[in-house]
């Protein structure tokens, strides 16, 4: 009588050197993936801070104070003083202007004050000492809570522009934004410079027509 056909299975060897092949080909998925995950939140963790600054720029430069108490006030853009309007060694904007009153179309004496919070630190920020009369947080110049100041001690965050023969041009001044954090391990900067003209006063001409502003 004929002998059954045998059944042959894998060895040892074989299923070690599979699973070797499994582990290798896993690993490398699941590293692409937490490498594409880490990109993604950078890259969402960038464009937020690039529109969080666009919205300090435009309140700083419109709003530097939300509306209250049926007035809507003004913005940087706005106000003159008649000394200089950088104070304290470069630590505050002290400016007067005009706000608006919808409700029958009158102006309103407004100050705006704003000094820097922590300074040289990572957690530097513009804060309104108008803050505790007017009862609005000072968050709203420091929209979503980011660092967009947070290499202040590195880069000053208060400048005056610079005339074609270096000295201090006093008819505009510069905000210097310079945020940085950390997302999934990854760095995230952003860089930016606000122009700041002082209304009422005269910006310089460069003699090669190609306007004012220094490098």
């Amino acid at each position: 009588m004929a002998g059954g056909a045998s059944k042959r299975g894998f060895t040892l060897v074989e299923l070690m050197l599979t699973t070797s092949i499994f582990a290798v080909v896993m690993a490398a998925v699941g590293s692409s993936f937490v490498g594409g995950m880490r990109l993604l939140k950078a890259t969402f963790a960038t464009a937020e801070m690039s529109l969080r600054a666009r919205d300090l720029r435009d309140r700083l430069l419109f709003h530097a104070a939300p509306p209250h108490n049926d007035t809507i006030w003004a913005g940087l853009l706005s106000g003159t003083n008649n000394n200089d309007v950088i104070e304290g060694n470069a630590a505050k904007i002290l400016m007067r202007c005009a706000a608006f009153k919808p409700a029958d179309n009158s102006a309103v004496a407004q100050t705006i004050q704003l000094v820097f919070k922590d300074s040289g630190t990572a957690k530097c920020s513009f804060f309104s000492e108008d803050r505790y009369d007017e009862r609005w947080s000072h968050r709203w110049l420091n929209p979503g809570g980011l660092n967009l100041l947070a290499d202040s001690h590195n880069t000053p965050p208060l400048t005056w522009a610079r005339k074609s023969d270096n000295t201090e041009d006093h008819s505009r001044f510069y905000i210097h934004l310079s945020g940085r954090t950390d997302v999934a391990g990854l760095p995230i900067k952003h860089n930016e410079r606000i122009v700041v003209p002082v209304f009422g006063r005269q910006q310089e001409t460069c003699p090669d027509g190609k306007g004012g502003l220094d490098k």
